[in-house]
């Protein structure tokens, strides 16, 4: 009798077999789907800071927009300039192919994409996401860098024939320094006349420095020198060499051939009167 107590007491302390599985996974997943709960209404966050993005014209300019627990909201860009929406989500509204949404999947980051970019595409973006509170969002300001170039001196240059012509272009504002800086003379580029005695050295930095050297100049030589680089604005110069030294004569020559300028007009009209003054008095 006492032995049959016994087991029976055994088999009421005994847990069921399954029990401990049970008692094992039961959190995970009670924490799996509470957490899929709260994500589902946890509302999305934005970083509202605005942005400063520089793009040299003809670039690739990248806006970013990072939101947190956007969930099955959806990301829109809009244009300030003129409220055109450019995006929502990974669909485009804009006929511009220019533009594109990058956004990887598992990540925060709605990227807005905008290439080989132009003077009118500077000014303020803004990436919106629109909540059951109201609207977030974010304003990126886009600034297109047109770099310049200018050379050293006046709009026009002298030499006298047989010397050398030395011309210096610098081109600034430019955050990635041109790779080639490339001289005309008048329409014709002549980076490459090594056997006309032209040689072009140019050093690429944050100010970029390109210099012409033409050999043994001559009349030939004259004209209009421009230097450029791949998206920037060009400089102009005129050179004119002369088989002396009178550059006031050199002058001369080059502003009268075609019109008249007014300044020159007037400057020969005051002195025609001045001599017929003279010859009168006398």
């Amino acid at each position: 009798m006492a032995a049959v107590v016994l087991l029976a007491a055994l088999a009421s302390a005994a847990p069921p077999a399954a029990t401990p599985a049970l008692d094992v996974d039961e959190p995970a997943w009670r924490e799996l789907w509470f957490g899929s709960l709260e994500a589902l209404h946890r509302e999305p966050s934005i970083n509202n800071s605005q942005e400063e993005v520089v793009a040299q014209l003809g670039a690739v300019a990248f806006l970013h927009c990072p939101v947190r627990h956007l969930g099955e909201r959806g990301v829109s860009w809009v244009r300030r300039r003129d409220w055109h929406i450019l995006s929502s989500g990974m669909l485009m509204y804009t006929n511009d192919e220019r533009f594109q949404v990058l956004h990887s999947e598992g990540s925060d980051d709605w990227v807005l994409q905008i290439k080989y970019v132009q003077k009118r595409d500077n000014g303020t973006y803004e990436c919106q996401v629109s909540t059951g509170g109201g609207t977030l969002s974010r304003l990126v300001h886009l600034h297109i860098a047109v770099p310049e170039a200018f050379i050293l001196g006046a709009d026009e240059h002298h030499v006298d024939a047989g010397s050398t012509i030395s011309l210096v272009c610098i081109i600034e504002k430019s955050p990635v320094p041109p790779q080639y800086v490339f001289w005309y003379h008048n329409a014709r580029m002549i980076n490459y006349d090594a056997a006309r005695g032209v040689t072009v050295q140019t050093e690429p930095g944050p100010k970029t420095q390109s210099t012409l050297a033409i050999r043994a100049a001559a009349p030939r030589h004259s004209g209009n020198y421009t230097c450029c680089a791949a998206n920037t604005e060009p400089a102009h110069i005129f050179v004119y060499v002369s088989e002396g030294s009178d550059k006031m004569a050199a002058t001369l020559s080059r502003n009268t051939s075609g019109a008249p300028r007014p300044a020159l007009a007037a400057a020969l009209a005051a002195a025609a009167w001045l001599l017929l003054a003279l010859d009168t008095a006398t």
